[in-house]
């Protein structure tokens, strides 16, 4: 059961308040795959979620690989040229998604090149053509990256042009406002995407088959997954060290791993027992005089204006991500 709290009871509004940092995010090492060959949109459009058939040179949109159990193995962004599709992710999957896209290449005429040592990541938020002093070999795209426009740069490693760019902790703020998780640290293998809030831009509910579709289907037919990735936010933050942001939650205690920070329902009135673990805290952010966080949470308790208790605070359920 929850106990409102009007005076800590968060605004959804809060989020909209939330703008991009500004110059540009440079997010460091990624895994970069290029797929060239005849057959890479039919082969590629078979392996993620997103239909690929709408992608026009020049754009990049989000997508996932997914095991077919439905579970994730990737959060991804493709970018199409020309001649090639480039798939990005994070870079701890470098070998494990090369590894599992070469696994289904049968008589396919695709082939895959890791390019990750050959570029640079920079992302410009409202951007619709590269900055005028970016290399004139540098590759761009159109991409909402935060669920926004902004423009996708893959800067040459040879180039001495280096853009200005803000810290990467105050990308945070909007990251975790626009209910955007991080790999190893918000979602996992563990993870369905519709418990992410993958299926409102990285999931196409009209392409044809790919691996894990039936689990995505059956999810979507029956109508619920039974827990959500939410954003929440208090009035009164958990005191964190300054490197809280970049370096997970973290107490004046010590560092706290994300996965050891429970969240409970509040006690019902007039009890003194603790309210019951409902979900886990995974990143969280100061923002001013409150703070933001992602925290997947059980279905029962993922009730959008729901108060609920962690690391201390009592927080507020925003938004589903």
């Amino acid at each position: 059961m929850f106990i409102r709290h009007p005076t800590t009871l968060m605004n959804p509004n809060l989020l909209q308040k939330i703008k991009s940092p500004s110059p540009a995010w440079l997010p460091g090492p990624r895994t970069l795959l290029r797929l060239s060959g005849a057959d890479r949109l039919r082969f590629l459009n078979g392996q993620v979620t997103q239909d690929l058939k709408k992608l026009i040179p020049g754009s990049a949109i989000r997508s996932a690989i997914i095991t077919s159990k439905g579970r994730l193995e990737a959060d991804l962004h493709i970018a199409a040229t020309p001649d090639s599709l480039l798939i990005e992710t994070d870079f701890s999957l470098r070998e494990s998604i090369r590894s599992r896209i070469e696994k289904f290449i049968v008589a396919d005429d695709v082939t895959v090149e890791d390019i990750s040592s050959s570029y640079t990541l920079a992302h410009f938020p409202t951007l619709t053509s590269p900055p005028s002093h970016a290399p004139a070999d540098a590759l761009h795209f159109l991409c909402p990256r935060f669920r926004e426009p902004g423009i996708d740069l893959w800067i040459p490693s040879t180039s001495s042009w280096k853009p200005a760019a803000s810290p990467l902790p105050d990308w945070e703020p909007l990251r975790i406002a626009r209910g955007l998780p991080l790999w190893g640290v918000d979602v996992g293998p563990d993870t369905l995407p519709p418990e992410a809030g993958f299926e409102s831009d990285a999931i196409s509910s009209t392409k044809g088959c790919y691996i894990g579709q039936e689990v995505i289907s059956r999810l979507r037919s029956v109508g619920h997954v039974n827990r959500h990735l939410c954003v929440l936010a208090t009035a009164n933050p958990p005191k964190l060290r300054p490197d809280a942001r970049a370096d997970g939650i973290r107490s004046e205690g010590g560092s706290i791993p994300p996965s050891t920070c429970p969240i409970f329902s509040l006690p019902a009135p007039g009890t003194s027992a603790d309210g019951k673990a409902i979900g886990t805290l995974t990143s969280l952010t100061p923002v001013d005089d409150h703070a933001f966080a992602l925290a997947m949470i059980k279905r029962d308790y993922a009730i959008i204006g729901n108060s609920v208790l962690a690391e201390g605070a009592s927080w507020t359920i925003l938004r589903h991500a």
